[in-house]
């Protein structure tokens, strides 16, 4: 088999068939725009490639929704180059887009996988499943691919992030990977390492920066220690010595406009901090997997678990180098970033606050007592009987913002004046407004300083995309829409980052 890394979380797997000459290539989670328009972030490395170096593509997976996987600017310029068009494999999880992708992506052949359903594609076998947690989370529509063609399987993680600390689920996951009349199982496993990246920008002080790095490791540390429990069971995944843990990621970054010291400032923890670690606590565990890491732009051919060869893929060029990411706590290069709402234009306050009041009463509610993380008594309970969602509206942190209170007294949540109290939570009412039209998502913000706060449930609740696929959808609506004018994913992503 090869997997050709493309950068972040898109990959190209190739099968040779175990029965006729022929070869089937599955383009998994193809993000290549040099943005995210759904957090407004940019990618690292950026690619530039012409359609000879990715064909013959003969299906497309999407993992799921989130921008950095289903990006509409990638997936029109890939339909519009690769002939035939490639078959859209698509998790029943995103079955709502259909409409879409039939509109946007003519002529498509699109086929849902179910969970737990075996299909056969050509000459494989493939087959999708979830692992959703109890609590609703922003990915809880992610599915998991497996792809075995006769002796040879790979498990896509996406950003799924596998329960393995469950010992049923880690038995199944040991089951797919090592079972019998495997000689040759990949598990390919995205690692972002968010946290650094995601609050680094926000560091105001040297010391600031050095102890989230330190955070960040502790972090990754204890991450990697938890998934190499040591165990003696001898069917476990990690004591499988053809399985394959392949580690890649870590493709979000600052927009490559900005200054380029962004990119010295955001990532404290790398993959390579990841799979020296992870190697570090198999060997102790007295595992015998292996572990690597896929080197971008380089097509990787494997063989009973290991990584043969690793070439450049032809026609493919990576535009950034990895050291140009160095992180430098003691650069003196703190950003800017204002405290204002993603987009400042004039709006219908009254409408505003007809949308919020129904927001916090039709679906954050709901959420907050379907979560029960904790349940809502306990919720109040322990902010004194009253929680409060403050929104600011305008685009200047003044006096023009009301608290949006839930008490013992009320069914819901009542629109007050601000409390002298600090909130609970804050946010900014066209933020709110533009979230409800699918103009961002849960991390848009990146480009923004937010408001300091004790909790983000609503965001949260916002994000969950199984609660919210009407948002999604105009989201990924609306991205087509420009994507079929010849409009650039920079001229969305861009403009978010001036200041006011």
């Amino acid at each position: 088999m090869q997997v050709t890394a493309l950068g972040h979380s898109c990959v190209l797997l190739s099968f040779e068939s175990m029965h006729t000459s022929t070869r089937t290539r599955i383009l998994i989670d193809p993000w290549l725009s040099d943005h995210a328009t759904g957090d407004g972030m940019g990618r690292f490395p950026r690619v530039r490639f012409d359609s000879n170096a990715l064909a013959p593509v003969d299906a497309v997976f999407l993992s799921h929704a989130h921008s950095d996987h289903l990006d509409p600017y990638t997936l029109v310029q890939l339909w519009q180059t690769l002939s035939p068009a490639p078959t859209l494999l698509l998790p029943v999880t995103l079955a709502y887009l259909v409409p879409v992708f039939r509109e946007y992506l003519p002529g498509s052949t699109i086929q849902l996988l179910h969970a737990h359903r075996p299909v056969a594609f050509r000459d494989l076998e493939l087959m999708g499943f979830f692992d959703i947690n109890l609590a609703p989370t922003n990915e809880d529509d992610v599915m998991i691919l497996v792809v075995r063609n006769g002796s040879e399987v790979v498990l896509s993680e996406a950003d799924a992030n596998l329960s393995l600390e469950d010992p049923e689920f880690r038995a199944y996951i040991s089951g797919l990977l090592t079972g019998p009349g495997v000689d040759s199982a990949v598990f390919l496993t995205t690692e972002n390492e968010l946290t650094g990246t995601l609050l680094t920008k926000d560091c105001r002080t040297i010391e600031d920066r050095e102890a989230l790095a330190e955070h960040a490791m502790d972090e990754l540390l204890e991450s990697v220690q938890d998934l190499y429990t040591p165990n003696d069971d001898p069917s476990d995944l990690w004591h499988c010595a053809h399985l394959l843990r392949l580690v890649h990621g870590q493709g979000l970054t600052a927009p490559h406009e900005l200054d380029p010291r962004w990119q010295q400032i955001l990532f404290p923890v790398r993959i390579s901090h990841r799979v020296r670690e992870e190697r570090a606590a198999a060997a102790r565990a007295g595992f015998c997997h292996q572990i690597d890491r896929l080197t971008d732009g380089a097509v990787h051919c494997i063989t009973a678990g290991r990584v043969d060869t690793c070439t450049p893929l032809s026609g493919l060029t990576c535009l950034d180098q990895d050291d140009t990411r160095r992180f430098n706590p003691n650069l003196d290069f703190f950003p800017a970033l204002p405290c204002a709402p993603l987009r400042a234009d004039l709006r219908d306050r009254a409408e505003q606050h007809r949308q919020i009041l129904a927001l916090l009463n039709h679906q954050f509610l709901p959420y907050l007592h379907g979560s029960r993380q904790p349940p809502v008594l306990h919720l109040l309970a322990s902010y004194g009987g009253r929680y409060a969602v403050r929104v600011h509206f305008g685009e200047v942190v003044d006096d023009t913002c009301l608290d949006y209170v839930l008490d013992y007294g009320s069914l819901g949540f009542i629109e007050a004046p601000a409390s002298a109290e600090p909130p609970q939570e804050t946010y900014w009412a066209n933020d709110l407004e533009d979230f409800l039209a699918g103009h961002c998502d849960e991390f848009s913000t990146f480009c923004r300083t937010q408001f300091p706060g004790q909790e983000i449930r609503l965001q949260m609740c916002l994000a969950a995309p199984l609660l919210n696929g009407a948002l999604v959808e105009k989201r990924v609506r609306l991205h087509f829409e420009r994507a079929s004018q010849g409009k650039t994913p920079a001229a969305w992503v861009l403009p978010l980052f001036s200041t006011h």
